[in-house]
């Protein structure tokens, strides 16, 4: 029994290990095949449609792909914000010599429930990057702020733009603030 909670302890270390350490191993021998890997997923998603992967209502966002989601579109009266994790999905990278860009910007609406505009914000986000590895996945974490926002049911929209590709997709969440 202690000998196989050993084992597991042991294969757990080097697992954390190469973790800790893949990138050191991939820049002494697999590198050319790692970017070659990363250029044809850039390829891929370069031919894809600009939407969302992930848009989700949630109490907590802590990094990417890591949030805590809302277990029903609903939040209390005088509750200050809510939040919502948004992963873009297929936005263009433009590739120059050894050079990777992106360029998305984000454009905030609140509805309420007869289609009126409660609050519009243009280019509420902006995300323009030109690094030297590739950005293959990214995320946003937005806020709504409702301090003064009264019962009644409301449609968070967001329109994301890809300036490189001139292209746009919407996306929206309906959430409803109750007593």
């Amino acid at each position: 029994m202690k000998k196989g909670l050993w084992v597991r302890g042991a294969v757990l270390s080097f697992i954390v290990v190469v973790i800790l350490t893949g990138n050191v191993f991939a820049e002494q021998g697999d590198y050319e095949k790692i970017l070659k890997l990363k250029d044809e997923i850039i390829k891929i998603q370069n031919q894809g449609e600009l939407g969302f992967r992930n848009f989700i209502l949630c109490s907590k966002i802590i990094t990417f792909g890591h949030y805590v989601a809302l277990p029903e579109p609903k939040v209390k009266v005088g509750t200050e914000e809510v939040l919502v994790y948004a992963e873009p999905a297929n936005y263009f990278t433009n590739t120059q010599g050894e050079r990777y860009e992106i360029w998305l910007t984000l454009d905030m609406i609140v509805f309420d429930e007869n289609g009126e505009v409660l609050l519009e914000k243009t280019d509420a986000l902006s995300a323009h990057f030109n690094t030297a590895t590739p950005i293959l996945d990214i995320s946003f974490p937005l806020t709504i702020y409702l301090n003064t926002v009264p019962v009644g049911k409301y449609t968070f929209k967001v329109v994301l733009h890809d300036v490189l590709r001139d292209t746009e997709a919407n996306k929206t969440v309906d959430f409803e603030v109750v007593e």
